[in-house]
């Protein structure tokens, strides 16, 4: 399960505990604890072979936008590249930070050190990974869908912010791969009101109606209460939301 402790006065953190399937504000299950309104956290929701699926198919669809100087680069790299046994099987499929061409920052300022791109299709030679994508299907409300895949840096981060009401729907989902980071939730209008939410790879929330738009999110630069900078690593999310509806005149 997850446990609430205080992080000072203001903050609340949750920290796991083995043997919970879920927890989720609204008391869904058995193993319910106290989230933010809205907020909805699956942590152990795929196991590592499956992470290992889903993060070679979003790294292969990334991969095919690069140029040219970054694709040969790592077909070079990867000739000679043998990941140690020690290193765990999920972050062995990255590639060290040089060898992806990480863009600085966001058209907005909110995204450092990143890359991303909309998924309106999977590779066709991973059929395996359709499963997995169907078991996301079954926790997310109707309505049309848009799916992105955002990879951080070692350092990178998303700043805090409040989605655009303008372009965005009422709900969203994140599938977390790879480096576990903080999701730091703030009330807009009550900053001291203050959740810090560890995103283990695997793991999958649902964020929605009062979360999505009267709390600032923010993933946190490796060091911001998960381990030193120096030993941050990359994160990889696939993003999955609603698609905005203009009303009808």
């Amino acid at each position: 399960m997850l446990r609430l402790f205080p992080v000072c006065r203001s903050t609340l953190r949750l920290q796991r505990v083995t043997g919970a399937s879920y927890v989720s504000h609204r008391g869904f299950g058995t193993q319910a604890t106290r989230l933010p309104p809205d907020f909805t956290l699956f942590p152990n929701f795929f196991t590592v072979d499956e992470q290992c699926l889903l993060l070679k198919a979003s790294l292969k669809k990334l991969d095919t936008m690069e140029s040219g100087k970054f694709r040969r680069r790592r077909r070079q790299f990867l000739q000679s590249y043998n990941p140690q046994p020690s290193v765990n099987p999920v972050q062995a499929l990255f590639l060290p930070d040089d060898f992806y061409d990480f863009q600085e920052g966001h058209f907005d300022g909110v995204i450092r050190r990143y890359r991303e791109m909309h998924v309106t299709a999977w590779p066709e030679d991973m059929p395996e990974i359709i499963p997995l994508i169907e078991r996301l299907r079954e926790l997310h409300p109707n309505g049309e869908i848009q799916t992105h895949i955002l990879h951080l840096a070692s350092d990178g981060t998303i700043l805090p912010h409040v989605d655009n009401v303008e372009a965005s729907g009422t709900w969203i989902m994140g599938v977390s791969l790879g480096d576990e980071r903080i999701l730091r939730l703030e009330r807009s209008d009550l900053p001291e009101e203050r959740y810090e939410i560890p995103l283990s790879s695997g793991s999958v929330y649902i964020q929605k109606d009062v979360v999505r738009y009267d709390y600032r999110h923010s993933i946190l630069q490796s060091g911001d209460g998960t381990h030193p900078p120096s030993e941050g690593k990359q994160r990889l999310s696939i993003m999955i939301r609603d698609r905005f509806i203009s009303p009808t005149p």
